[in-house]
């Protein structure tokens, strides 16, 4: 069937093939590019961070790469080193993603983020998000004074965050279009976020 990939790893495969570790709205395949590394192959620009059309077999993890065609390859990130890591850090959550997960849903939200002009802030939000899909889940009430990142929820008193963070942090989790935030709730969402991930999944975000 005919379907998309994001292309977020790339390994060597004999002497002039790739392996193109891709994600697909079915899940994670790892695509053979046979030939990939002469100068002549249709696929010798087939790289990391690169959006691609192809014709995928939904029951093998494994296959080769058939009728495939570049759709986006992100140039406006990889015109930019900071672009470039905010944009790593989003492909590294793909990591964390298993095969019992929304995958339609979840590719769709990580090309929509990798469309903002604040990769930064499209990097936080994933994570923010994500902890729903990894089933630890954020749980705000209507009513709050903080958030406590150890309980995953909104608490009546000052904890982990204050009140204007935590409506920061509500924000980003429920998110549907891209916002101006301001550098120091980025800064401190970031760095909560990262604490969550620690504490909940024993996992560390780099960014």
């Amino acid at each position: 069937m005919e379907t998309k990939g994001l292309i977020y790893k790339v390994q060597d495969y004999k002497e002039t093939s790739k392996m193109l570790f891709t994600y697909t709205p079915y899940g994670k395949y790892t695509l053979v590019a046979k030939g990939a590394k002469s100068y002549k192959s249709a696929y010798t620009s087939y790289d990391y961070l690169t959006l691609i059309s192809l014709d995928l077999n939904e029951n093998k993890s494994i296959q080769t790469l058939r009728n495939s065609q570049i759709i986006n390859y992100f140039n406006e990130i990889k015109g930019n080193y900071d672009n470039i890591m905010y944009a790593a850090s989003i492909l590294k959550a793909i990591e964390l993603l298993t095969d019992d997960l929304p995958h339609e849903r979840l590719f769709n939200l990580i090309i929509w983020l990798l469309s903002f002009k604040d990769l930064e802030l499209a990097a936080i939000t994933l994570y923010i998000k994500l902890t729903y899909a990894l089933g630890y889940e954020l749980s705000f009430n209507k009513e709050y004074e903080g958030f406590d990142l150890t309980l995953g929820i909104t608490t009546n008193y000052v904890k982990s965050l204050n009140k204007e963070e935590t409506t920061a942090l509500r924000t980003l989790y429920y998110l549907k279009e891209e916002i101006n935030l301001d550098k120091h709730l980025k800064k401190t969402l970031k760095q909560f976020i990262k604490k969550y991930y620690i504490y909940h999944i024993d996992y560390e975000i780099k960014f």
